[in-house]
């Protein structure tokens, strides 16, 4: 069993914040009158900080989007400053079970190191991962598998034998790419066929995941 290993995304696999990004970005939006915001931050999800701002430079092309991007993350933090951080159901449960068993974990995100390691320190579930990668520490962001071959790296393991678990499209395109075993926990985004297909088993969640490794690791 400690051949395998299991790499996770962040937003919306370990934290619900993918809601609360939204709801930051609808915000920052409404105060500057910007049409259709939430349809293009959903588009950014799963993608890196450079992808984002591009597609929101498309979208907005009079408006100062580097600007535009600090008010959002400004909002975000109020927001998770004032609620805190929801972790995703059985989180702790399956990072506790794969520590028990000697199942090497890391983190894979689109978001910056900075956050990442920030957030994972708030929620207090820092200390269960090996490697923490983040989109600014790779030249390619998902969907292209480099963040994936470069955690997989940094664990000493092969991509075959280990789990990818993402909620987005582009997330299980490049765990797929990279040749791992993508397990799918859907969040808010609607995944396509394509990405459906590719995915070793889609579950409703981490509780799920964690029944399904206990079977097929045990």
């Amino acid at each position: 069993m400690s051949g395998f290993a299991v790499v996770f995304d962040m937003d919306g696999v370990l934290f619900d914040t993918e809601t609360v990004g939204l709801r930051a970005w609808v915000a920052v939006g409404e105060r500057h009158g910007l049409e259709n915001i939430e349809r293009y931050a959903r588009e950014c999800i799963g993608r890196s900080t450079k992808d984002s701002i591009a597609i929101l430079k498309a979208a907005y092309s009079d408006i100062d989007i580097e600007a535009l991007k600090d008010e959002g993350a400004a909002e975000f933090k109020r927001i998770i400053s004032a609620e805190g951080l929801t972790l995703k159901r059985g989180v702790k449960e399956l990072l506790s079970w794969l520590r028990e068993n000697g199942i090497k974990t890391a983190v894979a995100s689109s978001t910056e190191i900075a956050s990442v390691k920030a957030e994972l320190k708030m929620a207090g579930i820092d200390g269960f991962f090996e490697s923490v990668t983040g989109g600014d520490m790779v030249k390619n962001s998902k969907p292209d598998p480099e963040i994936y071959l470069r955690a997989c790296d940094e664990l000493g393991v092969s991509p075959a034998d280990t789990f990818a678990v993402e909620d987005s499209n582009n997330g299980i395109i490049s765990a797929k790419r990279a040749g791992m075993r993508p397990l799918l926990v859907p969040d808010i985004v609607e995944n396509t066929p394509e990405v459906k297909q590719m995915a070793e088993k889609i579950f409703s969640d981490l509780f799920d995941v964690r029944d399904y490794l206990k079977v097929l690791l045990s």
